[in-house]
């Protein structure tokens, strides 16, 4: 549930809380509950006092008024899922439009699918992208602030990539096709200060490059310190200075690098998903709960949930350890050291570069200027272009598709009705194809005619939330004070939090200067270990949503003063930006079972892959590990399998 905080007036001070900075210039504000009591339901949000600010502060440029989900996404999804569309609305305005596909969501499959659809179509066919954002991108979206004349840009979601180097490889034809360069220049500290190691992206430190020299862990008496130190570089050392006994020592070396082969089945993979990572851990490992406590976030931050919940196939599908001597060729962390800096990389604003690509692709006006890398990830976005009739591929934001249907018997129809709403009016158009991007969640609501088998499988999916929190300072001192460019702890709000090595992009150019702004960034899953699977997504989306932005902001300030506080961090002149993305439902969360089925029966993934009708369905999270090339190959399937019918 949401965090109540009260605080003197000392306190308030203390914190910085009475600064008038950036981010309570958003106070003109949009009180909670404006247009919510349309239901008589109430949704996490409506639990919140009407004077707490909910969205916060978003930055500037852009994506300003689109940082997470917004309060409007929130209220149209929850008005769908409460019934108010079931039939069709009286007062819907006929475009008169018909198109050949619409894409109902403008994520990274999404943007595939229209991407595909525009490569292989027949001339004169024509598609409509509609997304309920008020910009593209899906999680792979922005945060941008000015910090003392500085630009810095951040993160919402996505986040991380590698760089196909061989033909054959997936992403090595569309890097070419949409001009991706395959080299990247990064910022590098003056000669004048000791060098440092920077993760560029804001996941390797977590675990798959945790063992860098500048990573912190922080132990204090809530972890069972005598008293709160820092330990860098902790696996270098293999754990000493962790307050851990010696058999939970042994245990983690265990875990991390040990190279025994558990199962001699060739059948390993399907083997691995008859159970939970925690079981895998616990039971065939034998190692401590303490092993598994240390795990959770790491893998909640990367599939939503905890090993209790997730199954071990997932957790070896993005290389946890534990399975070396399953899969030699899969990279494991004692062999990233070396291999990271030349594979891993982010954009300044995550995957939003791959976002750009494809926007710019689909329609070469929607970003100003030219096809150049610079242009394309620093130009504006130009918004009277997306909707224009003379396009071929259009985008339609700031719409939330609310029913899709067939025509008439599906075994005759030739065309769908697609009705959505945009602003305070219901609109519907036809199409020949549609394919749903969007996700799982609310695509078996928007389908209206969706068949018993495809609702019985979307029942097996499960989804978690996720905050990604941007916080700009004025400077890192503090960090460069302890040696840290990472940080983990165990303990408050969140688990991890970093600063990145700046990509260079053109005259985006941010310093990277101990004395100068950056972004600290925090990635926040909601896990809650024991808890049935629904039970544990359920409970994080109340907890995400009832909490308003300055009870957040209170928690992040106290954190990284109990964390940074000694090193000199002062959360009044330090801090000088703050946004909350909120994302309720980002990861599906892939279950003992989820790739390869229990007991004989169909895997409820195979089921929604299936076209039905005219409607295919190209979610990220059909994947089950979900990022950006998975996402982009589930929205070309999609494309190409309503392609075949038109």
């Amino acid at each position: 549930m949401a965090r109540k905080i009260t605080l003197s007036v000392n306190e308030e001070r203390s914190l910085g809380m009475d600064q008038r900075i950036t981010r309570r210039d958003f106070l003109n504000a949009t009180l909670l509950g404006t247009g919510t009591m349309l239901l008589q339901a109430r949704s996490p949000l409506q639990l919140l006092p009407q004077k707490e600010p909910w969205d916060g502060y978003g930055g500037v440029g852009d994506y300003a008024n689109s940082h997470g989900n917004t309060k409007e996404v929130l209220r149209m999804a929850h008005e769908v899922a409460a019934g108010r569309y079931d039939q069709p609305p009286a007062e819907a305005v006929d475009t008169g439009e018909v198109f050949d596909l619409v894409v109902i969501g403008g994520g990274m499959s999404g943007l595939s699918a229209a991407y595909y659809f525009k490569k292989n179509r027949r001339p004169g066919q024509r598609c409509l992208i509609i997304e309920n954002h008020p910009i593209f991108g899906g999680e792979s979206k922005r945060n941008e602030f000015i910090v003392n004349g500085q630009r810095l840009i951040g993160p919402q979601g996505a986040n991380e990539f590698d760089i196909p180097a061989n033909p054959g490889e997936p992403g090595y034809e569309l890097y070419g096709e949409l001009g991706i360069p395959r080299k990247f220049e990064y910022q590098t500290l003056p000669s004048k200060f000791r060098q440092l190691e920077f993760d560029r992206t804001n996941y390797g430190f977590h675990l798959w490059v945790d063992e860098a020299s500048n990573f912190g862990h922080f132990f204090d008496e809530r972890s069972h310190a005598v008293k709160p130190r820092w330990v860098r570089d902790l696996w270098e050392q293999k754990l000493k200075g962790a307050p851990f006994s010696t058999k939970v020592k042994q245990d983690f070396l265990t875990w991390k690098y040990g190279e025994k082969r558990y199962y001699q089945g060739q059948d390993f993979e399907c083997w691995l998903d008859t159970m939970s990572y925690r079981n895998y851990l616990e039971k065939i490992m034998a190692l401590s709960p303490e092993v598994t406590q240390y795990v959770d976030p790491i893998l909640a931050a990367a599939v939503g949930l905890g090993s209790d919940a997730i199954s071990a196939y997932a957790a070896h599908q993005v290389a946890m350890p534990g399975f070396q001597g399953f899969s030699k060729e899969v990279y494991y962390p004692h062999k990233l050291k070396e291999i990271s800096p030349l594979t891993w990389h982010s954009f300044p604003g995550g995957n939003d570069g791959f976002a750009r690509y494809f926007m710019k692709a689909l329609i070469a006006p929607a970003i100003h200027g030219g096809q150049t890398f610079e242009d394309i990830l620093n130009r504006r976005v130009n918004f009277r272009a997306l909707d224009d009739p003379e396009n071929d591929v259009r985008i339609r934001l700031g719409a939330t598709a609310v029913r899709v249907k067939h025509d008439g018997p599906l075994e005759k129809a030739e065309q769908l009705w697609v009705t959505y709403v945009k602003g305070e009016k219901v609109y519907r158009l036809k199409t020949r194809g549609v394919v749903m991007a969007s996700g799982g969640w609310i695509t078996r609501r928007v389908v209206r005619d969706l068949p018993d088998e495809y609702r019985k499988a979307y029942q097996n999916f499960y989804h978690s939330p996720m905050l990604v929190v941007n916080v700009a300072v004025t400077n890192w001192r503090f960090l460069y004070k302890l040696g840290l460019t990472a940080c983990r702890w165990f303990d408050g709000f969140g688990f991890t939090c970093n600063i990145r090595r700046p990509m260079i992009v053109g005259d985006y150019r941010p310093p990277l200067n101990p004395d100068r702004p950056t972004i600290v960034t925090f990635y926040v899953p909601f896990y809650y270990p024991g808890r049935a699977i629904q039970e544990q997504g359920s409970e994080g989306r109340q907890e995400l949503l009832s909490t308003s932005y300055r009870e957040y902001e209170v928690w992040i300030r106290q954190q990284m003063v109990r964390l940074f506080g000694e090193a000199g961090f002062d959360p009044k002149k330090d801090i000088a930006g703050l946004i909350l993305n909120r994302w309720g439902h980002a990861y599906v969360n892939p279950q003992p079972g989820f790739f390869f089925g229990l007991q004989g029966r169909l895997v409820p993934r195979d089921i929604i892959r299936k076209r039905f009708g005219r409607i295919a369905f190209g979610h990220s999270e059909l994947v089950g590990h979900q990022y950006w090339l998975g996402a982009i190959g589930e929205g070309r399937r999609a494309s190409e399998q309503v392609l075949e019918i038109l």
